[in-house]
């Protein structure tokens, strides 16, 4: 009888960097789920406050400096589970697989504009055909160590979007801090 070899799934990670509330810092949240899009783990950071020194120091670089190096490399070396793939839903957050054992993809969907900053370039960019049910195709861009692992990570995440919507994931992340921010003054 021949052995079947399974594989072990994939874990994906989730990652946003939001404004607070009162638009005087950010906060940013991790959710790793299964290749169902199901919450195994999500972390979220209390408020960074920029002092207004800060601010004047970093310039345009704040928000990719709060976001990157204070918030998103900590909370993923933080988790308990450890995935590959980071998804984020903006470019500039792509930076977070610098120095971390992570290959980030940003995702949006077809039709959406999206801002394309940073001074590195997308090694990567394409199409993600959805399977689920009245949702867009995705595009994607990413760095990849090489086009082995870009095929490899882009047929998962086809494959998980015949399961659940990915992009949906970042709303579902978005509204549990604005519900943190409502029961819990810390993350206010």
């Amino acid at each position: 009888m021949a052995e079947t070899k399974t594989l072990p799934s994939m874990l994906l990670g989730f990652m946003v960097v939001e404004k607070t509330v009162k638009n005087d810092g950010y906060i940013a949240a991790f959710m790793v789920t299964d290749e169902r899009g199901y919450p195994l783990e999500f972390r979220a950071t209390t408020p960074v406050k920029p002092t207004l020194v800060q601010k004047t120091l970093y310039g345009s670089q704040l928000e990719h400096y709060v976001g990157i190096e204070l918030c998103s490399k900590e909370l993923i070396q933080q988790s308990a589970r450890k995935p590959k793939v980071v998804l984020v839903p903006k470019t500039w957050m792509l930076d977070i697989s610098g120095g971390l054992p992570v290959t980030a993809v940003a995702l949006w969907r077809s039709g959406e504009s999206i801002k394309v900053e940073g001074k590195k370039e997308i090694e990567k960019q394409g199409e993600i055909k959805s399977g689920v049910s009245n949702a867009q195709s995705l595009i994607y861009a990413g760095r990849f160590m090489d086009s082995e692992r870009e095929k490899e990570v882009i047929s998962h995440l086809e494959d998980c979007a015949t399961r659940f919507d990915l992009v949906e994931a970042f709303e579902r992340m978005r509204t549990a801090l604005q519900l943190l921010a409502k029961e819990d003054s810390r993350f206010a």
